[in-house]
């Protein structure tokens, strides 16, 4: 289920219990403690955490230290600010503050897409020229596409720059959407 479904459960509940009159307190005084509550998930990597708390887990990947992959982390944030570009940009901050970050400040992410469980990601030409090498670029393909595969709603990664599908980022094909990296998650 995704987040909205799961927030619209959230509000109807809400709803009902605001239409049938009913507060704590009368919950309370029928001498049962029924409490109502849902668990949210952001996207199927986040710990699950209350609805009724303002702020979810949302999942992103970075490289790891030594570059034998991506390990996941995590930030608090808003239920209603989650979105596929803003795990992007916290996976970017998040690199961007590691010893080694495989991210040049160039490189900017400015759109996020989702159509038919595809995502199609807008980059700058910083990311397209795909400097750094070989490791550099397959450690960014894992952390961009494991972040947005992800949520969901998100089976494959798109590239596009300049409105037009990216073919090759250094000399790693996207052509095709790119699936989940599983075999460089690290835990």
């Amino acid at each position: 289920m995704n987040i909205r479904n799961q927030m619209a459960v959230v509000a109807c509940i809400g709803i009902l219990v605001f239409t049938a009159g009913c507060n704590s307190s009368q919950v309370s005084n029928t001498g049962s403690s029924t409490t109502v509550s849902q668990e949210v998930k952001v996207n199927k990597d986040a710990e699950a955490t209350k609805a009724s708390s303002e702020s979810v887990k949302m999942v992103f990947f970075v490289p790891t230290e030594d570059g034998s992959g991506v390990k996941q982390q995590s930030v608090d944030i808003s239920a209603d600010k989650v979105t596929p570009k803003a795990a992007l940009l916290a996976m970017l901050k998040a690199d961007r503050q590691q010893k080694y970050p495989i991210f040049d400040k160039a490189i900017e992410i400015n759109s996020v897409t989702v159509k038919d469980g595809i995502a199609s990601v807008e980059v700058n030409k910083a990311f397209v020229d795909g400097k750094g090498g070989d490791l550099t670029v397959k450690l960014q393909m894992a952390a961009i596409v494991n972040t947005l595969t992800s949520f969901d709603n998100i089976n494959g990664v798109l590239f596009v720059y300049d409105g037009k599908k990216v073919p090759v980022v250094g000399s790693f094909d996207t052509k095709n959407p790119i699936k989940r990296m599983e075999q460089l998650i690290k835990k």
